[in-house]
């Protein structure tokens, strides 16, 4: 996926979490909704951030598995074949 910017990003069901992982799996983003801190517990906000990271990591991998293979460049011609033209 060399050159390719997309990135994922992937929000909790109950849309506290939101996780931006660049074309590499590299976490770029995390956003939390303005009422995360007031209606999670710490431990379960932070178990929602590593699902909805781990989530996105998937996404990349399926999508970096699904792509096809880079071009493969043509062999050169070797200079006997060259020299007998």
């Amino acid at each position: 996926m060399a050159g390719n910017d997309a990135s994922t990003t992937v929000t909790s069901r109950d849309g506290l979490v939101r996780a931006t992982l660049d074309s590499t799996g590299s976490l770029t983003g995390l956003e939390f909704a303005r009422t995360a801190f007031d209606q999670s517990d710490p431990r379960t906000l932070a178990q929602t951030v590593l699902d909805v990271v781990r989530e996105g990591t998937e996404r990349v991998r399926q999508r970096i598995d699904s792509a096809p293979p880079p071009p493969v460049p043509p062999r050169p011609t070797p200079k006997r074949a060259r020299r007998a033209r």
